[in-house]
């Protein structure tokens, strides 16, 4: 890969969770400006959530049948237009339209670099890739909600979306200009995109053919572009490496849905100091990333997502030894232990199950990124509902989210060969 690529993936990957993660100290200054309960702003991120969901379930096949370079072209453009509209929102309604647009766009940050690093490499080389890319890419997030608290209690919060424009529209000239199709044609696959044109299987040069094979073309693309999800949940060993991922971030999306409240309404956290606890999270994230870059390729992805499960259990078990504790500590500490455990896993689990079907990669990054997503939004929504009735039930949802991860890994063992 050219490190022009690598650093342009790298870019591409940090704005997603920079947006995500970044907007959370304002959520008090928010509610304030709007006059908005906590659920009103808990909405703003689940409508990111959703947005993301709904974009990498059309926008996968998309780039499957169509390439990987325009599907990120007009993403980036979307999530530009979204920053601007949540800057300039008069209303809390207005603003949650605007994250929805900035969300929808944001998506392809998400499944594509991940995508294109696994059209270019095997598996397991993929998930070293994937994990060095991702240590170096924590650079921007890992000071994001740091970074955001400041710009909050100093600039106002309008401002944050302003940088995201900004940054989203450097990375739009740079993909333009150095981001080449990555989509490989395989046997079989209806269209195949050679000096930026679409061929379909068998049209000749002068264009002529029978009714009946042009029908039957046509029926075979309709069936590709409204199928290509239900290939994927058919096999058993994609699913198993989804159930797993789905379980281990959804303790990511119940801290970040969570915590913000436990941590500044019920134990009165500043936004700065909440910002700065969670630089934690994300150097637990870029070290497990930084220790799976090294490991992966000589223990293989089964070993490395076995690995994950030592500190995400004993995590959980600090959670609840610690839950009445006051202190920052007995939240940020435990978490940290879970990014370090998703670190190690999640690089694996993609590229796992990104090869599951080399053919629908785009659409394989964009199913597991919608589900992993889905499971961030029911956590939020179910958060946002239940958590002023006590703080417990953000310990009960981390909980839950590991089971769903343990119950993963044990069907994976079933279904997923043993690396050789």
């Amino acid at each position: 890969m050219k490190r022009t690529l690598f650093l342009l993936l790298i870019a591409i990957s940090a704005i997603g969770p920079l947006a995500l993660n970044g907007v959370l100290p304002a959520t008090g200054a928010v509610m304030d400006e709007y006059e908005a309960s906590f659920a009103d702003v808990q909405y703003l991120l689940t409508l990111f959530l959703v947005a993301n969901l709904v974009s990498q379930l059309v926008l996968g096949p998309a780039a499957d049948r169509y390439g990987r370079r325009p599907i990120m072209l007009g993403g980036l453009a979307l999530f530009i237009v979204g920053s601007v509209a949540c800057a300039l929102a008069p209303s809390i309604e207005a603003l949650m339209l605007a994250r929805f647009l900035q969300g929808f766009g944001g998506a392809v940050c998400v499944f594509l670099p991940r995508t294109i690093v696994r059209d270019l490499y095997t598996r397991d080389r993929a998930a070293s890739v994937i994990a060095y890319m991702t240590t170096a890419m924590m650079a921007a997030p890992l000071f994001g909600p740091a970074l955001g608290g400041w710009i909050t209690d100093n600039l106002g919060w309008h401002m944050m979306y302003w940088g995201f424009t900004g940054f989203g529209m450097l990375l739009l000239v740079a993909t333009w200009y150095f981001q080449e199709e990555t989509l490989r044609v395989h046997s079989g696959d209806d269209v195949s995109l050679q000096s930026g044109q679409m061929t379909l299987p068998g049209q000749t040069s002068l264009g002529k053919e029978s009714l009946e094979a042009s029908e039957h073309r046509a029926a075979t693309v309709a069936t590709r572009w409204r199928h290509p999800m239900l290939q994927l949940i058919t096999e058993p060993a994609y699913i198993a490496h989804v159930i797993v991922l789905a379980g281990s971030v959804g303790v990511y999306y119940a801290f970040l849905s969570g915590a913000p409240f436990v941590a500044m309404e019920s134990r009165g956290m500043s936004a700065g100091s909440y910002g700065r606890w969670f630089f934690l999270i994300a150097l637990g994230y870029m070290s497990g990333n930084f220790v799976a870059g090294h490991l992966s390729e000589h223990l293989g992805g089964r070993r490395m997502i076995h690995l994950g499960l030592l500190p995400f259990s004993l995590a959980v078990v600090l959670f609840w030894l610690f839950s009445g504790a006051s202190a920052a500590p007995a939240l940020f500490l435990p978490m940290m232990l879970v990014a370090f455990s998703n670190g190690l896993q999640l690089p694996n689990l993609i590229s796992g199950a990104i090869g599951v079907r080399p053919d629908l990669a785009a659409s394989a990054s964009g199913l597991a990124g919608s589900i992993q997503t889905g499971i961030g939004v029911l956590v939020s929504l179910f958060l946002a509902a239940i958590l002023p009735a006590g703080d417990v039930w953000l310990f009960v949802t981390i909980s839950a989210c590991y089971a769903t991860a343990v119950a993963g890994l044990v069907f994976y063992r079933r279904v997923v060969p043993v690396d050789p």
